[in-house]
């Protein structure tokens, strides 16, 4: 599964809502405490996956050395082809989202 950053956004911005939420029905006050909310598996697996993104570097260094030194020795090779392909891809995904 693809995420792009416009999916990323949208979880974000539904989650700054749900955590506004909460905090404003904190700070009125309850007469009707203990009501639970239970997650689905989907949304439990949905949460647990934008918890793992939140754990990885937004940079890959790895990537960024390797490409770096292709760069310098002057062996880097664009492929042309599959940025166009990646391109059209992503762009087919956002529409369709």
């Amino acid at each position: 599964m693809r995420i792009t950053d416009k999916q990323v956004q949208q979880v974000v911005r539904a989650y700054s809502e749900q955590v506004r939420r909460q905090e404003k029905k904190q700070s009125r006050p309850e007469v009707n405490i203990g009501h639970e909310i239970e997650l689905s598996p989907e949304s439990q697996e949905f949460l647990a996956a934008m918890q793992a993104l939140r754990g990885l570097p937004e940079v890959d260094e790895e990537r960024v050395a390797l490409l770096r030194q292709q760069i310098e020795a002057g062996t880097y090779q664009v492929d042309s082809r599959r940025i166009a392909l990646s391109m059209l891809t992503g762009h087919q995904l956002d529409k369709q989202v």
